[in-house]
């Protein structure tokens, strides 16, 4: 089995380097983008199991990113939304915008690896027809 594919969308790139590497160093295949516009143009042209990205970018949000790859017709992958401002409105609209999960800022490389699973779990399952779809 192949690794999982990660794309991480921040616009802190000290960060992203930094969680690259960790996430490389367990056997994920990591791509990054440093904004949601370079994002979604890296969504267009390769596939990945889970992207996780923050909430607050200039430009394009992690929240209009999550929604523009939510109405397209290609195989979705599953959402981890992260954010530095942590807040029970920024969540729900995560969450009801189709991610599968959500991560503050600073985060834990244990509890991202582990969310980091469970959505790959998640997306096989949904790709079998035995988990619900994406909102």
């Amino acid at each position: 089995m192949p690794p999982p594919r990660v794309l991480l969308i921040d616009d802190e790139v000290h960060f992203t380097s930094n969680i690259s590497k960790m996430l490389t160093a367990r056997g994920y295949h990591v791509e990054t983008a440093a904004s949601g516009e370079e994002g979604l143009e890296i969504l267009k042209r390769s596939t990945f199991d889970v992207v996780v990205l923050d909430l607050r970018m200039p430009g394009i949000s992690g929240l209009d990113v999550l929604k523009k790859v939510n109405k397209v017709e290609w195989d979705a992958p599953e959402f981890i939304i992260l954010t530095g401002f942590a807040s029970v409105d920024s969540a729900i609209a995560g969450l009801n915008s189709g991610a599968y999960d959500y991560i503050t800022k600073p985060i834990a490389i244990k509890e991202l690896t582990e969310k980091i699973a469970a959505a790959c779990k998640r997306k096989l399952l949904r790709q079998e027809g035995t988990a619900p779809p994406h909102s």
